[in-house]
């Protein structure tokens, strides 16, 4: 496994929440988790595949922003 990190825009816990529950149901077979202590509101995922335009899809179509570091 490895692990991707994304910088984002998502300010509450809440709509943390909610990601991190689209992106578990679009991408069931990884670990997530967001870091609130970091200003940059980093998401890690760690997964076995490519799924860099399945965030992006999540993060649009929920209004949010995200950049793969």
């Amino acid at each position: 496994m490895h692990i991707e990190a994304y910088k984002t825009n998502v300010r509450t816990k809440k709509d943390a929440s909610l990601i991190v529950a689209l992106l578990q149901f679009v991408i069931s077979d990884c670990i997530i988790n967001f870091d609130f202590q970091n200003r940059q509101r980093i998401l890690r995922i760690e997964t076995n595949r490519e799924i860099k335009e399945m965030v992006y899809g999540v993060f649009t179509k929920q209004g949010f922003y995200c950049q793969k570091l």
